[in-house]
């Protein structure tokens, strides 16, 4: 054999030899291995053979996608079941042989959010997801009165909220309720929230509640009384990511979220720098720093754990990177990835398709190289670790199909205990029942930052979302009707939620008062001794402030 034949004969054996290992892993393997769907041509019309494969995909990325199919089965949760209601479903409304594409995406959102059973509030389907557990306020304010034998509560005032003109007209014909001062309430205490009236601690009675809410009914000297009740809206955007405003003691921060991903990248990173600087440079000498995360749906924790470790140390020029990834360790416990066959084709292709887009774009790219930011080289750091074990994992899958949790490597940070702070004062954290995920996950890094220092953390507003275990989110689609559903492939364990005030997933944090966004403002007033905060934080009702 002439040597030159080796250089094709050795490449095509080792070919033919992944070729039959994965075929062999293929067959030996339980877990089955369907092919990736990156995309679907939109139809109006489907077979039913199409419709029993896309059932078959549904049923595919629950079982083995989802990382938490196992608490679902736990709880009572039947795939079978589900399929067959929604073969049911569509069968109503078939056309001959086949089905209305928007018929069966509509079936399948509503039936699977029936069927499904635990409190995840990453999950989704169709775009469509489980109502978090919103605050419902009555107009009736109550304070304790103690009369020796029992705690008694007065009635105080029956008042509604100052809504603006716009909002009133959105709004149900309002009845007031039949209640006055001077009466008792007589109901639960676990339907009375702490409420902030000047200088008094007074409650305001409420309920919490998935549903939509018009009235509820509340017991009054022990009869009942129908009140209405009003929720938080989510608020509008002003346009930017983030803002700041400032006197000479207080510093506002305002955080949309934490992706900094709707303008170029370079703007996008270059502004998440310049956030970082400012909060660095402006919480120097403030008495206290509000931190607004209202209407946050969340974001990458490695971001938010740099911004608070700029504003604890901020008379640091840089982070270092070790202590950046302690403070993320110590809220974040561990984080285990359901590895599946789809969620390791669909990282290959991802991969694949970024690779081309490169070789694409080589022709176009510029000689000159832009300088990085600091975040840039820390976040370089930190996607080169988890993709080398993502790529690894997602490897073998390719040659033996395999279902399990896979817990991701963290780095030694060599730090065992975090520093002093620079920063002294009180933080207040301002949260509504749309702060979600790395929102909720920065009170619990406030919180360790704070632990055995001059630094009070203070929660002021509504219930965060309670979108806290399940993470990751990954869309799967199904391969004829274009329905999708969005299902968390990763969980997080962590101490740093056993706290008192922490509900739960579904109920989030709770907050130390209550709040609407149009008593906001006053109640900050009336907490924080600054008599410019007023007319600094002025529109605060209507959005984060920029």
């Amino acid at each position: 054999m002439k040597k030159r034949h080796l250089f094709w004969i050795i490449p095509c054996g080792i070919i033919l030899l992944a070729f039959l290992v994965a075929l062999i892993g293929h067959i030996a393997s339980p877990v089955p291995s369907k092919k990736y769907v990156a995309k679907y041509k939109e139809r109006k019309t489907i077979t039913e053979k199409e419709l029993e494969e896309d059932l078959e995909y549904l049923k595919y990325y629950f079982t083995y996608s989802y990382c938490g199919y196992a608490e679902l089965v736990e709880a009572g949760f039947d795939i079978d079941a589900l399929i067959a209601d929604i073969k049911k479903d569509c069968d109503k409304n078939k056309h001959g042989s086949t089905y209305d594409a928007s018929d069966v995406r509509a079936n399948i959102a509503k039936r699977v959010l029936q069927h499904h059973c635990i409190d995840d509030n990453h999950f989704a389907v169709c775009g469509e997801s489980k109502l978090p557990n919103s605050l419902y306020f009555t107009d009736i304010y109550v304070k304790p009165l103690d009369t020796g034998d029992e705690k008694k509560y007065i009635v105080v005032k029956n008042e509604r909220d100052p809504f603006p003109e716009k909002v009133l007209k959105r709004m149900n014909k309002y009845v007031p309720a039949d209640i006055q001062p001077g009466q008792f309430y007589t109901g639960p205490e676990s339907m009375l929230y702490e409420w902030f009236d000047g200088k008094e601690k007074i409650y305001r009675v409420g309920t919490l509640s998935r549903q939509n809410v018009n009235n509820i009914q509340i017991m009054i000297d022990r009869k009942r009384v129908t009140a209405p009740v009003v929720s938080n809206n989510s608020l509008e955007r002003a346009g930017k990511m983030q803002g700041m405003r400032e006197t000479n003691d207080t510093l506002y921060i305002s955080l949309v979220d934490f992706m900094f991903g709707q303008s170029s990248k370079v703007i996008n990173e270059k502004e998440f720098d310049i956030l970082c600087e400012n909060t660095r440079i402006k919480s120097r000498g403030k008495k206290q720093i509000i931190i607004d995360l209202r209407s946050n749906p969340g974001g990458y924790g490695y971001r938010a754990a740099m911004l608070y470790s700029y504003l604890f140390y901020n008379q640091h020029e840089e982070i270092p990177h070790n202590l950046i990834e302690y403070i993320c360790q110590i809220t974040e416990d561990g984080e285990y990835i359901s590895m599946c066959p789809t969620y390791g084709k669909g990282f290959i292709y991802s991969k694949v398709k970024a690779l081309l887009g490169k070789i694409k774009a080589l022709k176009f790219q510029k000689k000159s190289k832009l300088t990085k930011t600091y975040f840039e080289r820390y976040n370089e750091k930190i996607e080169k670790r988890f993709q080398h074990q993502f790529l690894k994992a997602s490897v073998k899958e390719l040659f033996i199909p395999y279902s399990k949790a896979i817990k991701l490597d963290m780095p030694d940070p060599v730090i065992t205990e975090l520093p002093a702070p620079d920063f002294s004062g009180d933080i207040y954290v301002l949260t509504d029942k749309y702060s979600a995920s790395c929102s909720e996950y920065s009170i619990a890094t406030l919180r360790n930052l704070a632990a055995n220092s001059k630094v009070t953390i203070h929660h002021i507003g509504e219930n965060t979302r309670g979108a806290v275990f399940f993470i990751d989110v990954n869309s799967f689609i199904m391969p004829n009707s274009g329905a999708w559903i969005s299902l968390p492939t990763g969980r997080v364990y962590s101490d740093a939620f056993d706290h008192p005030t922490f509900h739960g997933e579904g109920y989030g944090w709770f907050p130390e008062y209550w709040v609407t966004h149009y008593n906001l403002l006053n109640t900050l007033c009336n907490l924080i001794d600054d008599p410019e905060l007023e007319t600094a934080l002025q529109g605060l009702e209507k959005w984060q402030l920029q």
